[in-house]
């Protein structure tokens, strides 16, 4: 991190950078923000003031100027990273009440020692690259055991609404597979056996696998999300040559977990087509230029 922020505040989660902290600048106006803050919010957090023309000079707008007494300057207390004043009031509450448990969150987010699965919270924020926050709530309650029992239901429809693209995009090319073919299952059984699927019965039965398929996906998609960051983070960390406390090594996970708009593409292209190969081989259409006509 570039000295000049240090001490300095992220205008999201109102927290000081340390001398470790991972720090992106906003191109427009130059306030720098822990990666996961911008990242959460998706744009600048002082994006409401720059059709005026800030420009961040070393202080957040609504920061008090410096001053000498030492009895109006903010404590810090090392044992939980929470600053206060004099009297009391969190540094959230003294600048622009932002909320305390949003600002412990962001620096849960941050913290990056080692969880009994042998990565940090850190590691897997860097990994997700965006939606941060989303994935921050599930990975904790993932990694955090309630009476002694791991929870693996996080629900995320993306997961179920859009798959198999949504498990592409995210690099989970073996999960994305196995969505497809459980997709294609009642498409093929429609296609080789449509006698069948005219009654009422089997209409019924399809309905209900198509159901219970979204949800599913929708419920253990993003623990299964989980698993594979750690198990890639954990191959990734073996391999990189430097020190993985760095800012590089961060930047270079997130590089590698960031999401692929690319491979949704193909892992749809491949989904037309097998749907046209069924098609085809069930005899739906005798002529595979025929086959043009359902796209």
């Amino acid at each position: 991190m570039n000295n000049r922020f240090e001490n300095k505040l992220c205008p999201v989660c109102r927290a000081r950078f340390t001398d470790k902290a991972d720090v992106v600048v906003c191109p427009i106006c130059g306030t720098p923000h822990h990666r996961v803050c911008y990242e959460s919010k998706g744009h600048c957090g002082l994006e409401n003031l720059h059709e005026s023309g800030f420009v961040w000079n070393g202080r957040l707008p609504d920061e008090p100027e410096p001053t000498q007494t030492p009895q109006n300057t903010f404590a810090v207390d090392n044992s939980d990273e929470q600053a206060e004043t004099e009297q009391g009031g969190s540094l959230f509450e003294e600048l622009g009440g932002e909320d305390e448990g949003l600002g412990s969150f962001f620096k849960k987010l941050s913290d990056p020692a080692l969880g009994e699965d042998g990565v940090s919270m850190k590691e897997l924020t860097a990994y997700t690259a965006t939606s941060a926050f989303h994935y921050g709530r599930a990975f904790d309650i993932f990694r955090s055991k309630s009476g002694g029992k791991q929870r693996r239901v996080f629900f995320n429809f993306a997961s179920g609404f859009l798959a198999p693209a949504f498990q592409f995009y995210r690099k989970m090319d073996i999960f994305g597979l196995i969505s497809m073919v459980i997709l294609l299952v009642p498409f093929g059984f429609s296609a080789f056996f449509p006698s069948f699927f005219s009654t009422s019965g089997a209409y019924y039965l399809l309905n209900i696998y198509s159901l219970a398929t979204f949800v599913i996906l929708s419920a253990f998609g993003d623990y299964i999300y989980y698993l594979h960051a750690v198990k890639s983070i954990k191959k990734f960390r073996t391999s990189f040559q430097g020190d993985t406390l760095s800012d590089e090594y961060y930047e270079a996970l997130a590089e590698k977990g960031r999401p692929s708009v690319l491979r949704a593409i193909v892992g749809c292209l491949v989904l037309l087509l097998l749907a046209s190969g069924i098609l085809w081989l069930s005899g739906s259409f005798d002529n595979p230029s025929d086959l043009l006509g359902i796209f």
